[in-house]
């Protein structure tokens, strides 16, 4: 028997999104891993990657962790995942399609979307092999540098 849900919106089928990684972004107190993701094939361009980049140096408090940058269908959603030792903290932003003028959603709101949650299931693997598996001596350039199931990520 199908469940009908109250309130369902309109879906499409699931296809996977071209998802590459786009190195290292070292600003301020921050070292991120950043991830683009595209619903087009256009993946986020260098602008935006710098836009992203230069909100990321305001934020605080600073971390080693991973950076999202999501180019959707209805807009540019931005993740901003710090690690600290075990436990995941994380902030999302978006901007409308074009722009680079970014707000934070609060609490409540969205977390993330089925695409940006591979490459967070990526980070959390990652993390785990590279850095909670030598807490004497943690592989945070491994973890950096870890990018191998990224570009395939949910395909």
């Amino acid at each position: 028997m199908e469940r009908e849900l109250p309130g369902r919106l309109a879906m499409e089928a699931y296809r996977p999104r071209l998802t590459r990684a786009l190195g290292v972004v070292e600003r301020g107190q921050w070292v991120l891993k950043a991830t683009g993701i595209t619903a087009t094939e256009e993946l986020p361009s260098a602008a935006e990657v710098e836009a992203v980049s230069e909100l990321v140096a305001g934020l605080t408090p600073g971390g080693i962790g991973y950076l999202i940058v999501h180019k959707g269908a209805e807009a540019l959603w931005v993740l901003v995942g710090r690690w600290e030792l075990d436990i995941l903290y994380q902030r999302l932003f978006r901007a409308t399609l074009g722009t680079t003028e970014f707000e934070e959603i609060p609490g409540g709101g969205p977390t993330a979307c089925v695409w940006e949650l591979a490459v967070i299931d990526q980070e959390r693997r990652s993390w785990v092999r590279h850095v909670l598996s030598y807490p004497e001596q943690p592989r945070y350039e491994d973890y950096l540098a870890d990018t191998t199931t990224i570009a395939e990520a949910d395909r």
